[in-house]
């Protein structure tokens, strides 16, 4: 995790029981001035009407095809996008998985039809992606947390480095946009708080031995 984070309680995820080993994980966090519950509603609430700038950055990668869309939250709107399906977690996690070959040129995804599936699932010229929003109490406030699993096929390895390479840099910045989205709503929500904690934005990257 990136430095200078309060302490968070640390507990199970969803991606720790269906992505339990991985090649690539990616984690962002941002501490917010807000209770873990109201960070959980907005885990749940916030939608891409909350963060402009993840939402020009897909429309950019989607053609436009999403404008004038009604914006949905966050976890409905992944959960119903092609190929993915949503994971489950409890009131303070919300977890996506996606099983396909997101490259250009590579074949349309078909969602898996259960987290049981998704996680016997073993890539072979595809990938398998696990993909969080979650809370946790901290000693000031609340940490937020958004965190991504990739599983690559054997036959996925070069065609994968080449689409990373390329769409990372923005997929960063969409993961910034909604942690700060999600931070604003929880905070403007929030009520009398006794210790205010001014947001901070971190990113992490581990690329694990296969």
């Amino acid at each position: 995790m990136p430095a200078g984070f309060p302490l968070a309680e640390a507990a199970r995820t969803v991606l720790d029981e269906l992505v339990p080993t991985f090649h690539h994980r990616t984690i962002g966090a941002r501490a917010v001035a807000a209770s873990s519950a109201d960070v959980a509603a907005a885990i749940r609430s916030a939608s891409l009407d909350d963060a402009p700038l993840a939402r020009a950055l897909l429309a950019v990668r989607t053609l436009g095809r999403s404008h004038g869309v009604r914006p949905r939250p966050f976890g409905e709107q992944l959960g119903q996008a092609p190929g993915f399906l949503l994971l489950g977690g409890d009131g303070r996690e919300l977890a996506v998985g996606m099983v396909g070959q997101p490259w250009p040129g590579g074949r349309e995804p078909v969602a898996p039809r259960s987290p049981e599936e998704f996680r016997s699932h073993e890539p072979d010229d595809d990938v398998k992606v696990g993909m969080s929003i979650r809370c946790a109490p901290t000693r000031y406030g609340t940490l937020l947390l958004t965190e991504t699993r990739i599983v690559v096929g054997p036959l996925s390895d070069a065609p994968f480095a080449r689409y990373w390479r390329v769409v990372r840099p923005g997929s960063e910045l969409v993961r910034s946009s909604m942690l700060a989205a999600i931070a604003r709503r929880a905070e403007n929500g929030a009520g009398p708080r006794s210790a205010p904690v001014a947001p901070t934005v971190g990113a992490a990257e581990v690329t694990p031995v296969r």
